[in-house]
């Protein structure tokens, strides 16, 4: 705060503090979005066009999403009850 030319109040300060982290999330998000897409389109040229959508897309989700194993140690992915499958 001593090196800036401009004094804020605290409630503009507060709104850039808020503004450069929702600014950061964006980005962040952008990426795991950006890299899903390109990992969920390689697994559909690669997939296995004999099984049925469904089986197909069941695949999918599990090999993006990861061992359900996994899921319940991970701590940046909110937790969600997975139906059971056959």
């Amino acid at each position: 705060m001593a090196r800036q030319n401009d004094v804020s109040t605290l409630t503009e300060a507060i709104c850039r503090l808020v503004e450069l982290g929702l600014a950061a999330d964006t980005n962040q998000d952008r990426q795991k979005r950006r890299a899903r897409k390109i990992a969920g389109d390689t697994l559909d040229r690669i997939g296995d066009v004999t099984t049925t959508a469904d089986k197909r897309a069941l695949r999918k989700r599990d090999l993006l999403d990861g061992p359900e194993e996994f899921g319940r140690v991970r701590i940046d992915r909110p937790r969600r009850n997975k139906s059971v499958r056959d």
